[in-house]
């Protein structure tokens, strides 16, 4: 304040002898009488306007500040933009995976040229997500693996600021399973465990609610899907209700996860003529299929398949169970696949036709199908896997490449069963659902179990990249392959066995 007032006076000094009189012999001037001195008032109006533009400027200066910190992105993979006061936010996000891997054909006996050394690209997908004011938020990405489009997550999402509830709406999970939740980034093999496989869990589009207790450790999720994901479908009936639970509190200085899954799937009924051919249950014209690989995608081969045949809806039961113990993890989980199937002697028309006779297998019974693995997993370079809202999450690497360190050393055990045998589907029927005729439909080849036996060893040099080698070890026990393995044993063909070993590598970065 006292160099302004300085400045002030400086200035009313120097403004009265510029107009001071002239010497004598000078030129005759009109002659200016002196100003009179500022008044103490006039001083303080002086100063105080100085005074608030400086203010002014520090405030401009602040704001200028403030504006070049939120156009500053950070840094989570990929940049990303955030305004928290304003509500916005932008990240793009994305992977690619690309595999390579030798499976071995049991006894060079099947006829294909899917087994044996391939490489495949497993995911190239691209999108963002962010938030946007009033609670709202969205998640998009497309993959382009194979050159083909399809869809990840697609949705909109609701989570208002201190309410315990939230709405997704688009192409998500149907909450199946803890790990066909986990994100493939995070898993701890090439593929998830071959429940989700068999039993045809991935996004449909759909609306579904959270729940979660304030501290984070209890949530519920449900929701009402179609039954089908982003593509061309019209289904004219097909629905999945599902929902899911989980409890996962600090335990043993360590934390637990408890979980249950339920989903009920009623199958479409239009788009009669045709049998799809896709992986899994549902399917169209109420022909479910149940089938899986054996343990990485790099071929097409299902060691393990029932065929098709003429359901209605199945409903899956699952359960979860595992721990982090600093270093170690454990997991496991079961699922029960209970199938509701057309009996011999049904009458279909119209819509619900099921081929071009008009004719489909039907099971003897309802079929119920089984899956259950085990897992364990230790970091050797002290990490601890990640957890997050009810699934496994990003690793923090303790010592990244980039900084001198070896990142990330991890290994994992698996044990993971699939039982897809039963005598309903075995000795079935080929029903006529124009006049109700069956005839029977026997064929011991449908079904089969699969059993692996799977090591994996894990290096994350960065946060963001990750090499993955896996050996499998395979176990069959009867499907559609065991009387062309095994064409000399004299067992029932479901009883013949055989074994097959693969060794693959994944190459992964995200962002």
């Amino acid at each position: 304040m006292l160099f302004v007032a300085l400045l002030a006076t400086s200035a009313l000094t120097f403004s009265g002898s510029a107009f001071a009189q002239a010497p004598d012999g000078a030129d005759a001037e009109v002659q200016v009488a002196p100003e009179a001195p500022a008044t103490n008032e006039e001083l303080a109006a002086k100063a105080a306007f100085l005074e608030a533009q400086v203010e002014a400027m520090q405030e401009q200066l602040n704001e200028l500040k403030s504006a070049m910190g939120k156009a500053t992105p950070s840094w989570k993979g990929a940049p990303q933009y955030e305004d928290k006061e304003a509500g916005w936010s932008f990240k793009p996000r994305g992977r690619i995976q690309y595999d390579v891997g030798y499976i071995e054909n049991p006894d060079d006996a099947i006829v294909t040229r899917n087994l044996g050394f391939n490489s495949r690209v497993r995911r190239i997908r691209l999108g963002a997500e962010g938030t946007v004011p009033g609670g709202f938020g969205y998640k998009f990405e497309m993959d382009f693996a194979n050159s083909n489009v399809g869809f990840g997550d697609a949705i909109l999402t609701y989570a208002p600021s201190g309410k315990p509830w939230s709405i997704a709406i688009g192409n998500h999970e149907t909450f199946e399973s803890l790990e066909q939740i986990t994100s493939s980034r995070f898993i701890s093999f090439l593929e998830r465990a071959q429940m989700n496989d068999a039993f045809g869990h991935t996004r449909r589009i759909g609306l579904s609610v959270g729940l979660v207790d304030k501290a984070n450790i209890a949530r519920f999720n449900a929701g009402i899907f179609a039954a089908h994901s982003i593509d061309g479908s019209f289904d004219n009936e097909g629905w999945i209700g599902a929902a899911r639970a989980t409890y996962s509190p600090q335990f043993m200085g360590g934390m637990i996860h408890l979980g249950a899954n339920f989903q009920h799937r009623e199958f479409q009924s239009n788009n009669a003529g045709t049998a799809s051919s896709s992986v899994g249950a549902p399917s169209t014209n109420q022909l479910a299929r149940y089938r899986a690989r054996p343990f990485l995608q790099t071929t097409d081969v299902r060691f393990v398949d029932t065929g098709a045949f003429a359901a209605k809806s199945d409903d899956i039961y699952g359960f979860e169970l595992g721990g982090v113990f600093n270093s170690l993890h454990v997991v496991g989980e079961a699922q029960w696949a209970k199938v509701n199937a057309y009996s011999r002697g049904d009458i279909q028309t119209g819509l619900d036709a099921f081929s071009t006779a008009n004719t489909a297998l039907v099971p003897s019974d309802d079929p119920t199908f089984f899956s259950w693995y085990a897992e364990a997993g230790y970091f050797l370079t002290g990490e601890t896997r990640g957890y997050k809202n009810g699934a496994w999450d990003r690793t923090k690497v303790l010592k990244p490449f980039s900084k001198g360190g070896w990142g990330a050393l991890q290994v994992n055990a698996r044990y993971d069963y699939l039982d897809l045998m039963t005598e309903d589907l075995q000795q079935g029927f080929t029903n006529n659902f124009t006049t109700g005729v069956a005839a029977a439909s026997n064929s011991l080849s449908r079904g089969g179990t699969q059993t692996g036996y799977l090591a994996s060893l894990i290096w994350i040099p960065e946060d963001y990249v990750r090499f993955l080698l896996q050996f499998a070890h395979t176990k069959v026990k009867g499907g559609p392959s065991a009387a062309i393995v095994e064409p000399t044993s004299t067992a029932p063909v479901d009883q013949r066995k055989y074994n097959s070993n693969s060794v693959a590598l994944r190459a992964q970065v995200d962002f």
